[in-house]
């Protein structure tokens, strides 16, 4: 049986979004918490096995640390999803008692307005490695301290529900994906990734600019990372809306005009 690999501890939306893809492989797998996406990514690579990471969040914007593996590494995107970020206020005692909040730091820039609006200036903000863990972390205090985190793992865990969807923004989402070292076939390809670096030279980007709009081309995504080679140098990771088979002359195209051009994949959502 082929492991599945997700950003771990369990319990974090990581391995929700890895649950909903293992539903559709047509295998069965083992989920198997791993603690870095670099690991992840390296494991990959190592085993054969698969790997569901967060690629965007629809707040906090890309996960760096995965598009930055992808460009190195000898794996593919195959599918990718959509998980509603909810998170949840649990506590072992009841509201009036919390005097410290535990969570991942972005959990609890994401919850900031709910912390302001409840809880005064002495309230302790604590900083967890995940939500999943900082969940975990609550079993061993006392009815002073909170967690956010889950609904999932919090109920799980029989705490206290506080309050529920308690984010900034109620349309939070975090875009998984499905890594693995070669295709998986999941029917009609809707999105494309790649990514590219230009010619050192004016009005090189614009060249490829120009190509996709050519082909009627949306890009759904693009973002900039610097190519760690050269000062001022920056990589391109581009989103297009269309399969791999529908786009073969315009990324032929791209490919000439470019210094560096890699697939990253061609796949559905689920």
């Amino acid at each position: 049986m082929r492991k599945l690999y997700f950003l771990g501890p369990s319990g974090t939306y990581s391995e929700i979004g890895a649950e909903k893809i293992a539903n559709v492989l047509n295998e069965k797998v083992e989920l198997t918490p791993i603690s870095t996406i670099v690991k992840i990514i390296e494991m990959v690579e190592k085993t054969g096995n698969y790997a569901v990471i967060p690629i965007e969040n629809s707040i906090e914007g890309i996960v760096r640390p995965t598009i930055d593996s992808l460009l190195d590494a000898c794996v593919q995107i195959n599918l990718q999803t959509e998980i509603e970020i909810k998170h949840c206020l649990f506590s072992k005692g009841k509201k009036e008692n919390i005097k410290h909040i535990i969570s991942h730091p972005q959990a609890l820039a994401q919850c900031s307005k709910y912390i302001l609006n409840n809880f005064d200036e002495k309230i302790e903000l604590i900083e967890a490695k995940s939500t999943a863990a900082a969940a975990k972390e609550l079993l061993f205090k006392n009815i002073s301290y909170a967690a956010i985190s889950s609904f999932e793992i919090g109920n799980k865990l029989n705490y206290n529900l506080i309050d529920a969807n308690i984010g900034n923004i109620q349309d939070n989402k975090t875009r998984f994906i499905l890594v693995s070292k070669g295709d998986i076939d999941f029917g009609k390809k809707t999105r494309t990734s790649i990514v590219f670096n230009t010619k050192n030279q004016s009005g090189a980007l614009l060249e490829v600019l120009q190509i996709f709009k050519k082909y009627d081309l949306n890009l759904v995504y693009i973002e900039s990372r610097p190519s760690k080679k050269v000062f001022g140098e920056y990589n391109f990771f581009v989103d297009i809306d269309k399969g791999y088979s529908e786009i073969l002359l315009a990324l032929s195209e791209i490919r000439k005009a470019c210094n560096l051009f890699k697939f990253l994949g061609s796949y559905p959502s689920v």
